[in-house]
């Protein structure tokens, strides 16, 4: 028989990455560190990281050789153009020492960025002019000028322009760099970039940014993330920049005030990650090391099947009692651990008595959701994938369990450093309820109440936003949907809801939600009229409210002001209306037929509380309306 042949596979460029200094905190040293241990190929020196530093341009050079990094770009260079023409002589002379410079560093790219200045050109002959005057002088001392349009350039603001003019100089040292903050904070299509030559497109610099609206340099300055992080559609970027040809680096420039002040070391990974994130969603391959994996391929999990939730010695009485009072029955307790499993159904809620990270200060505890489980068949997909994205895996054993049975393996990934989730395989499923040896007497198999999980609710710090929309997105395959910055008696709270499809047809969704910088070390912030949360879905949002009144539930008591302006602003029946009043039921609809019921407990401490919610007709919001109503009725609650 015929020896099979040999996998013939398509021939691939590599995608080389690299790194602006700007992005990473520390000393150049440090910077050159994180970009080197995260993988990058290359780096861009930032010309302040530069200045600052102690090494000559000579010793810069060589300690990025040293740790396997090219020196791709030197920038930035500002204003060369002028109106005046003393002052545009006077810019060639710096710029001819900032190819001193570049010699040393030994490089040979810079990045010219437009003008802003009131003494810029706006006539386009004499910016050409010029321009050609700059490259003639690059090529002279064998450099290149990389012309970038800044989104507040005075007269070039759009790439475009920018292009037509290095088109217009046709010089061999003289090309365009695209920026993707610069293009897209502006609103600018990016479909014609596939028109323009790839040979002149010199660099390509990647920054994502949460949709704002402020001024385009405040947000550039200010507000800058990785891919992944913010809401700008880089895939669609992406497909412009590859139909064009362009196969050079791909570079990170990102200005954020968190990343100025975080580990360089943690926030390299995130970069590096951030990019293959979008080489996975716009198809491409990434550049890593043989013995690395770019992606675990397509995976899925199904629905939320457990919350542990970390109360501590003294709130943990207050959780577990009002669990039972929506619905959740006590089913067993882990002699070895304390951890005691509540269930409803199959949605089970295990509550950790020991004190753990919840601890905000001496004498001081904050229940707070610690873990969420999902049911997986393939856990060790899941691990594989998440290693691919270099993201840290740690195996949990179940007890009773084969250690190696697939089927039975458990993966926990860390989202922040008070959540993490678990995924379960379907083995799994009886054995790590087994850990729960001691039973009540009166144990019965509980009441289907719920129908599920409808979303959970997780506060996260500054340090760590970042880093959970990357991972959330990246390796969970989370889509965005729109952020809201939510007003009420304690604040503005800024929201982020994330949803993806499971392998059951249902939603996993996630409401993360930015919480003032928690003190260091100390555990998460409190927030008066809580935030961490966990929403239970039903069918009958009537029958569910009278269930946990039957069994002492007190519902945060809502206004009769709101059931007013309800009846007022929505075609409620007016009966429905008064029985929502009697149960403390809120509502919101979106126009097209969705509509949300949903009705909350109060709050444990300051953080914690429950939520039972119908969502019908396809309503994807979470009644976000209602927020400022319900923390002041907490409030009110309170005094």
């Amino acid at each position: 028989m015929a020896a099979p042949s040999p996998i013939v596979r398509p021939a691939v460029t590599p995608v080389r990455t690299s790194i602006a200094t700007v992005c990473l905190a520390g000393t150049l040293p440090e910077k050159l560190d994180a970009a080197a241990a995260a993988g990058f190929a290359g780096i861009e020196v930032f010309e302040p990281d530069l200045v600052a530093s102690s090494l000559r341009p000579r010793e810069i050079a060589a300690a990025a050789a040293d740790r396997g990094l090219i020196v791709d770009m030197y920038q930035p260079f500002r204003d060369l153009d002028s109106s005046d023409p003393m002052r545009f002589s006077r810019n060639l002379v710096r710029l001819q020492r900032k190819f001193d410079v570049m010699d040393d560093l030994d490089t040979d790219l810079l990045l010219v960025c437009s003008s802003p200045s009131p003494d810029a050109v706006a006539d386009d002959a004499l910016l050409v002019d010029q321009l050609g005057a700059a490259a003639d002088l690059a090529a002279a001392r064998g450099k290149r000028l990389a012309y970038e349009a800044l989104a507040w350039g005075r007269h070039v603001h759009d790439y475009r322009l920018a292009a037509r003019l290095v088109s217009t100089v046709d010089h061999p040292a003289l090309g365009t760099c695209i920026d993707s903050f610069h293009i897209l904070s502006r609103g600018l299509p990016p479909e014609p970039i596939a028109d323009l030559d790839p040979d002149s497109i010199f660099f390509l610099q990647l920054a994502d940014a949460p949709l704002m609206v402020m001024d385009v340099l405040q947000w550039s300055r200010h507000h800058r993330c990785l891919p992944g992080q913010g809401g700008f559609d880089l895939p669609r970027f992406m497909r412009a920049v590859d139909a064009s040809g362009y196969a050079g680096p791909w570079s990170l420039e990102v200005f954020n005030d968190v990343f100025r002040h975080a580990d360089p070391t943690r926030i390299a990974r995130d970069a590096r990650r951030s990019l293959r994130y979008l080489a996975e969603t716009t198809r491409h391959e990434l550049a890593v090391p043989d013995d690395e994996i770019l992606s675990g391929g397509e995976v899925t999990a199904g629905d939320v099947v457990s919350i542990r939730i970390a109360a501590g010695p003294t709130k943990a009485p207050q959780v577990e009692r009002m669990l039972s009072q929506i619905g959740f029955d006590l089913q067993g307790v882990d002699s070895a651990t304390g951890l005691r499993l509540h269930r409803d159904a199959d949605v089970a809620v295990v509550v950790d008595p020991s004190a753990g990270t919840v601890w905000t200060a001496p004498g001081s505890e904050v229940a707070t959701i610690a873990q969420i489980a999902l049911r997986t068949g393939d856990p060790a997909a899941w691990a594989r994938r998440a290693e691919s994205f270099d993201v840290p895996v740690a195996p949990v054993p179940v007890p009773g369990g084969d250690p190696d049975a697939a089927g039975d393996a458990v993966v926990r990934l860390d989202v922040t450093d008070v959540l993490s989730v678990d995924l379960r395989g379907p083995v799994s499923r009886s054995l790590w309820r087994d850990r729960f040896d001691l039973v009540p007497r009166d144990r019965h198999e509980p009441a289907a109440l719920f129908d599920g999980v409808d979303h959970i609710g997780v506060g996260v710090s500054p340090a760590d936003w970042e880093t959970a929309m990357l991972l959330l997105r990246s390796v969970f395959g989370m889509r965005v949907e729109e952020g809201m910055d939510i007003p009420d008696a304690v604040g503005t709270l800024r929201s982020q809801a994330l949803t993806v499809r499971t392998d059951t047809g249902g939603t996993l969704r996630i409401v993360a939600s930015l919480l003032p910088d928690r003190m260091a070390g100390t555990g998460p912030v409190r927030r008066r009229g809580g935030l961490t949360h966990a929403a239970f879905a039903c069918s009958d949002i009537f029958a569910a409210a009278a269930a946990c009144r039957e069994r002492g539930l007190r519902p945060v008591v809502i206004p009769d002001n709101y059931y007013d302006d309800l009846a007022s602003r929505v075609d409620l029946p007016a009966d429905v209306v008064e029985r929502m009043r009697r149960e403390h039921i809120l509502y919101d609809a979106d126009g097209t037929g969705g509509e949300f019921w949903h009705f909350v407990t109060p709050t444990i401490g300051d953080d914690l509380f429950f939520e039972v919610a119908c969502r019908t007709g396809g309503y994807r919001g979470y009644g976000e309306v209602n927020s400022a109503v319900r923390v002041a009725a907490v409030l009110a609650a309170d005094t």
